[in-house]
Parts: C-alpha cells; sequence; structure tokens
C-alpha cells in the first residue's frame, strides 16, 4: 500500500484515512468471503454497502444497485427533505442513509483544515 498525504490506497486507488483504515479492511474482508461462499457469520456495520470491481468499477455502492455511497451523500445535502429524497429515490430506505452516512464519515481524514473568513 503507497502512503501519501496521510493516506493509504487500496488496489484500486481507493483513499483511505490512516485511522479509519482497519473499518475499511474490515469490509473488504467480508466482502471477500461473501463472494468466496465463506458463511462464517462475520458481523458488519456496513453490510448494505457493497462493492464489486466490475460494477462502477468498484466503488462503494448501495446493495449492489448502481447507486454509490457518494451519490447517496450529495443527495442527502440537496434533499434536505427526507420525503423529497424517497420521491427522487424511492429504491433507499432510512438504513441504506444511515449506513452510506456512516460509510462516508468511516473514511473521512480527521485532519483540521483551515477555513477562509468570509467576506
Amino acid at each position: 500500500m503507497a502512503s501519501t498525504s496521510g493516506l493509504r490506497h487500496d488496489a484500486r486507488g481507493l483513499g483511505i484515512a490512516p485511522c479509519r483504515y482497519e473499518i475499511y479492511l474490515e469490509f473488504v474482508a467480508e466482502y471477500n468471503s461473501s463472494i468466496a461462499g465463506d458463511s462464517s457469520p462475520i458481523p458488519s456495520m456496513f453490510d448494505r454497502i457493497t462493492s464489486n470491481p466490475d460494477v462502477l468499477d468498484g466503488r462503494p455502492t448501495i446493495r449492489g444497485l448502481r447507486l454509490t455511497v457518494r451519490r447517496v451523500v450529495e443527495a442527502l445535502a440537496l434533499y434536505p427533505n427526507r420525503a423529497e429524497l424517497r420521491e427522487e429515490y424511492p429504491e433507499l430506505d432510512d438504513e441504506d442513509i444511515r449506513q452510506a452516512l456512516a460509510f462516508a464519515a468511516a473514511n473521512l481524514d480527521d485532519r483540521v483544515m483551515e477555513l477562509r473568513p468570509s467576506a
């Protein structure tokens, strides 16, 4: 794994914050075991987040749909009213949204960023 600017990168080039990398590895291990048919129960906090190299270049998606975690987070910013969000994305339910937000938060770097004063 290469490391640049505080991020580790997996084989697909996804940048993962070092402090959250273990959560990501657990997710990948569970996904890989599910593909291999390993039926051992592995508890997961992200059981609705899937990643398949043949779907959207392996980007994390919701339940294998062509709907990325990133798009769900962007949609939440555009549609703060959940009723409007459900009209636009009827396939999403509350647990999908919760896990998308938790997955995104788990993969953010906890760096402090300086903000410019507003004019």
